[in-house]
């Protein structure tokens, strides 16, 4: 891969191994990694790269979670895949982009939350019919219900068994 073609959110999708190689050079080594147009770029430039990288690593290192999915479609949306300035070349080097950035994760839990929602809809009298956050409302609603019940039946049952009790202690 040709120098020029480098650039510091590029060092997010490349092996572990690239990845050393790119952050053990010292700052004096630098111009052998980064292009002249990287180096002469303007201090708004250079600021608005390293917090693209920035993100890109928080991403990267929490995984999994709601808000680095939401983080990462956000910055996919606002700068695109080359808009921290690589060229188009650096980043094809790297055929899992998109998966790197959790984008197959976030489409694996948008059926996982899919099917939930839909069995979520059939254990909620009536909940086929609801909007998602109707849905929410009614299942907070029909849990207390069910609390409520689940405590009359325990009061219930100690009642009766405190009943039953006293019934053998008359009876001996």
């Amino acid at each position: 891969m040709p120098p020029t073609s480098v650039c510091v959110c590029l060092s997010l999708s490349l092996p572990a191994a690239r990845q050393d190689n790119l952050h053990s050079m010292d700052n004096h080594s630098t111009h052998g990694v980064f292009s002249s147009k990287h180096v002469n770029a303007s201090l708004a430039e250079r600021s608005h790269r390293i917090k693209m990288a920035a993100e890109m690593g928080l991403v990267r290192s929490s995984r999994g979670r709601h808000w680095s999915r939401a983080l990462g479609r956000r910055l996919l949306q606002r700068e695109g895949i080359t808009g921290c300035g690589c060229k188009n070349a650096a980043l094809s080097t790297s055929s899992n982009v998109f998966e790197d950035l959790g984008v197959r994760e976030i489409e694996d839990d948008a059926a996982e939350i899919e099917t939930r929602v839909r069995a979520l809809q059939r254990l909620v009298p009536g909940g086929e019919e609801l909007g998602l956050e109707r849905l929410f409302e009614e299942t907070a609603d029909y849990i207390e219900a069910l609390q409520g019940q689940v405590s009359a039946m325990r009061a219930m049952s100690c009642l009766l068994d405190g009943l039953e009790r006293e019934k053998r202690m008359m009876g001996k």
